[in-house]
């Protein structure tokens, strides 16, 4: 708002010079100088000035009346602008596997929430390629997933390890394998789900595919029937509705064991590997950056009991 018009308010509220020209910090005849300057620029008379004070006149109090109107109006506005500044400087873009989402990202999500409740949220639940993708365009500003192997070295990304996730087998209760202990011999006859699988269109952020490659053949999935959907919804439908067989981290058998899906006996590992926070590089001291990995850390760690 205008200098002088607040200058005008603060005398008209206090109705005194001095008290007014004390909370400005200004001079008193700096101040008086200032209302009379208000006085001719209207060209009419505002105060009454008096051996008590200043007294508004008729005029007076509408331009009082007026200007704490504009007061309103300005305070409002700024309010409104910091709101939007917050909305674009604290807003969040991040990317999660299915699992991490569930078991500890949500939580640091509300956390987010209330800290910065004016910020825009956007969350991307998914394959990790295809979140290193958004990630290089700009698209989000972090992704927690598994480390991917033959990641194009150029790519000038940071890999931060958290824990290492170990994946069971789920099937529905009455599976035909629930009833033994399973090799992965035992698993051959049976479709295997998958839940976001590899596109061919994110192949581009890996430079060597061979340690992929040399995954699936060991689990010999290049041999099999495949279920494949980037729903999880629709995975567990199909698990739940097919003897096919649902790979995922095994600290998700709490939440699979409300659709009725349990974990097989298997006499060696499936699979295990690193789950991390993968960052551009560049950006790894940004405040926003640093502020958003320490409530991962502390959701982490509040979490932890699900995790292992």
């Amino acid at each position: 708002m205008d200098k002088i018009l607040q200058q005008f308010l603060e005398v008209a509220t206090f109705q005194n010079v001095s008290h007014a020209a004390k909370k400005l910090c200004l001079s008193q005849p700096t101040l008086t100088h200032n209302m009379k300057k208000l006085e001719e620029s209207l060209e009419v008379q505002l105060f009454v000035r008096t051996s008590n004070g200043m007294k508004l006149t008729e005029f007076g109090e509408v331009l009082l009346e007026q200007t704490r109107i504009m007061q309103r109006i300005y305070d409002n506005t700024l309010t409104k602008m910091e709101m939007l500044k917050e909305r674009h400087e604290r807003e969040l873009k991040i990317g999660s596997g299915h699992a991490w989402w569930y078991l500890f990202l949500r939580e640091t999500i509300d956390t987010y929430r209330q800290v910065h409740s004016a910020a825009n949220i956007h969350i991307d639940i998914g394959n990790h390629l295809r979140q290193m993708d958004l990630l290089l365009s700009g698209d989000i500003d972090l992704f927690i997933g598994h480390e991917i192997p033959g990641l194009n070295k150029r790519a000038g990304v940071l890999f931060i390890p958290l824990f290492i996730s170990r994946d069971k087998v789920f099937v529905r209760k009455d599976h035909p394998l629930t009833m033994k202990s399973c090799s992965r011999a035992d698993l051959m006859d049976y479709p295997t789900i998958e839940i976001t699988p590899d596109e061919v269109r994110h192949s581009h952020v890996v430079e060597d595919f061979q340690p992929k490659k040399l995954e699936r053949t060991q689990l010999h999935l290049t041999e099999k029937i495949l279920y494949r959907s980037n729903s999880i919804v629709t995975c567990i439908d199909m698990a739940c509705n097919s003897n096919g067989l649902l790979p995922f981290p095994g600290s998700m058998e709490g939440f699979f064991k409300q659709f009725n899906l349990v974990s097989l006996a298997l006499t060696e590992e499936y699979t295990k590997g690193s789950v991390g926070i993968y960052i551009i590089r560049e950006k790894q001291d940004d405040r926003h950056i640093k502020d958003v990995l320490e409530l991962i850390y502390q959701s982490l760690e509040k979490n932890r009991h699900l995790l292992f």
